[in-house]
């Protein structure tokens, strides 16, 4: 069940790390509500948020959900160029792929500014759906985009990754706790 935890469309703090939305998994996403907000694409993480990390299978429920969106989708990452990203851009039936532009990754506000660029899209016009507050929730509020929590599929893997999970998990229930009580 998609929850809309701020109000309508406005520009918000640059650093802000609050999502507008927050679902549990991709299939809970009301795409049909998101284009109620004026939203024309949205943008998908995959590490975590559609696949397992390092793994290149989309369950069949996310394929079906993403193939019945009638808003454009297209794949966020930081992954590069290759056969396995080709072939989950058809698993998703994605319009295409944001990939970074030099050094210019997510979370880096350019990033998102040149993929909606790219589409032709304006910031209030996409959504990014993502699991993790730094690289996509900040990332595409700085942008001025539209962003979606959902919970992450993956355990965490190596310290580094067991520290920013730790954080953002905390960050998560304080947020829940705060919009649905």
């Amino acid at each position: 069940m998609l929850k809309r935890i701020s109000g309508l469309y406005t520009k918000k703090p640059a650093f802000s790390f609050h999502p507008d939305f927050i679902a549990g998994t991709v299939e809970e996403i009301d795409f049909i509500k998101l284009s109620e907000y004026g939203i024309k694409a949205c943008f998908v993480d995959l590490d975590g948020t559609v696949v397992h990390r390092g793994n290149f299978e989309v369950s069949p429920k996310v394929i079906s959900v993403l193939r019945s969106v009638k808003l454009k989708v297209y794949i966020a990452t930081n992954r590069p160029k290759g056969r396995d990203l080709k072939n989950l851009k058809e698993d998703l039936a994605a319009q295409g792929v944001a990939h970074p532009h030099g050094i210019f990754a997510k979370p880096t506000k350019r990033y998102f500014v040149n993929a909606l660029q790219d589409k032709n899209l304006n910031p209030h016009e996409a959504v990014m759906i993502g699991d993790r507050f730094i690289q996509d929730i900040l990332g595409a509020n700085r942008a001025g985009m539209y962003s979606l929590l959902v919970y992450k599929l993956d355990k965490p893997i190596g310290l580094p990754d067991r520290i920013l999970s730790t954080i953002e998990r905390r960050l998560t229930l304080w947020i829940s706790k705060k919009y649905f009580k």
